[in-house]
């Protein structure tokens, strides 16, 4: 039978057994600790006190001075701990002494002490984390799991290591989604599973993505939906991304630019965009390239900061509307749409009023127009020799009350101004009403109102003026 080497135990001495460490300059400058290593990341007071970590109470943030007397600290909730760290200094020399009467080596036990700790913090931290985490052997076996894991059921563990590769030692690991269908439901639970290998075991971390996997299916249809709408749009659709380089485009951008969807395929930059509108006449040609460079320029920077808006007229004879809108993360979206028809309207209706306005210039009564709102929108070219009134050369607006007042003073009838102003504003003006005014010194002045849509009209002629042929309700029909 051999013997069995039994470990010393402490000397029984009144002495306990200590490890010294000497500071100078705040710095290291030789311990007596015995066993390699554990000394090897310490160089200052501050990483000292580091290491001595929470077992001890209140240990200074800076070495004392010479003159700094016998300081002891004691170690901090511990059983049975009666570890004790001094710190004396003295001659420029700052001694730090640990002393443990549980080990004859005070260093190597508190060495082991803060590896037992952080073990123990590991633990905690691997059997508290979120996500499921288990360790199975080479056999698929598992041999350990941690709180996250033992709530899924066996099953569903089983299920998981069946969707995935087993992660090869040495080869990085592996990575898979897995979907693990709900007994008695449709409903799925997606795991993004994460395996890696060793010489022993192999250890997988598997985390519940389902809510990523919905957010991301409903941003796929919505990313559908709106390219369906987009490819609806009438109006040509151009986005480019923080680099300015076409990301999106919708078909009618292709059918108002004429640019070819292989180009527009092609991601081009946004500044070969506009070259290519250039070239293709689809927007007005400048008069010097280098002056049209800097105006796209301009134009970018405006249409970052959302302020962008032209009409392009082009030899065609289409009309576009430019808008550029700024996007999140530097992009910016340009919007095409022919307004051609809008701009042929808007001509027409300016056409044709201003050949109403010609035929109420060449006739001899005086005609004032007042709309429901109670403003003078317009009046012939007699009434403005007559009361000397244009409200189309007047900033503010011309109401009913200015009107009446101007007509009062240029032709005195209290009477019936006031019922013309109160009928027009108050909207009671049924029928038409008459008056004749005399005028001193010149020819009697009459006046009629009628109700016209949308509003009323005041027409004024002189009595000698009458045109009995025609009755003036007839001529403003």
């Amino acid at each position: 039978m051999g013997t069995k080497e039994r470990p010393q135990a402490v000397p029984e001495t009144d002495e306990t057994p200590e490890t010294t460490i000497l500071f100078r300059h705040g710095l290291i400058a030789d311990h007596d600790c015995k066993t390699p290593g554990i000394f090897s990341d310490i160089a200052d007071w501050a990483d000292l006190r580091t290491w001595f970590g929470q077992r001890f109470e209140r240990l200074p943030d800076i070495l004392p001075d010479d003159a700094a007397s016998l300081e002891v600290y004691h170690t901090v909730d511990r059983m049975e701990d009666h570890a004790t760290v001094t710190i004396k200094a003295s001659g420029g020399v700052v001694r730090v002494t640990l002393a443990d009467p549980k080990s004859s080596q005070p260093a190597e036990r508190h060495h082991a002490l803060c590896l037992r700790d952080a073990l123990g913090e590991d633990q905690t931290a691997l059997q508290s984390a979120p996500c499921a985490i288990w360790k199975t052997d080479k056999d698929g076996i598992v041999i350990w799991q941690n709180d996250a894991c033992t709530k899924l059921l066996d099953e569903q563990v089983s299920k998981v290591l069946d969707g995935i590769d087993s992660p090869v030692n040495g080869h990085g690991g592996t990575h898979s989604r897995v979907a693990i269908a709900q007994p008695h439901s449709d409903a799925q639970t997606w795991f993004d599973v994460h395996g890696i290998s060793t010489d022993l075991y192999q250890i997988y971390y598997a985390t519940d993505i389902t809510n990523a996997v919905h957010a991301e299916a409903a941003q796929r249809e919505f990313v559908q939906t709106l390219t369906k709408t987009f490819a609806n749009l009438t109006t040509g659709l151009a986005i480019f991304d923080r680099n300015q380089q076409l990301a999106l485009f919708n078909p009618a951008l292709v059918d108002l630019t004429a640019l070819p969807a292989e180009f527009l395929s092609g991601r081009p930059s946004l500044m070969s965009f506009f070259d290519n509108l250039r070239d293709r006449q689809v927007m007005p040609e400048p008069k010097s390239y280098s002056l049209w460079r800097a105006q796209i320029n301009s134009m970018i920077a405006t249409a970052t900061d959302g302020l962008y808006q032209e009409t392009w007229s082009l030899p065609s004879g289409v009309t576009y509307r430019i808008t550029g809108r700024p996007h999140p993360d530097g992009a910016v979206a340009f919007l095409f749409e022919d307004i051609s028809a809008e701009i042929s309207l808007t001509r027409r209706f300016r056409a044709q009023n201003d050949l109403r306005q010609a035929v109420l210039d060449k006739l001899d009564h005086a005609v004032a127009v007042i709309a429901s709102n109670n403003v003078v929108i317009f009046c012939n070219a007699t009434w403005t020799e007559m009361f000397g009134i244009d409200p189309d050369t007047s900033f503010a607006e011309l109401g009913i009350r200015d009107l009446v007042a101007t007509c009062r003073q240029k032709f005195p009838h209290p009477e019936f101004w006031k019922t013309v102003e109160t009928q027009t504003t108050c909207k009671t003006l049924s029928h038409p009403i008459e008056e004749t005014i005399e005028v001193d010194g010149s020819a009697p002045l009459h006046c009629r109102l009628i109700p016209v849509a949308g509003g009323a009209a005041l027409i004024c002629r002189p009595c000698e003026a009458v045109i009995t042929h025609a009755p003036v309700s007839s001529a403003v029909s």
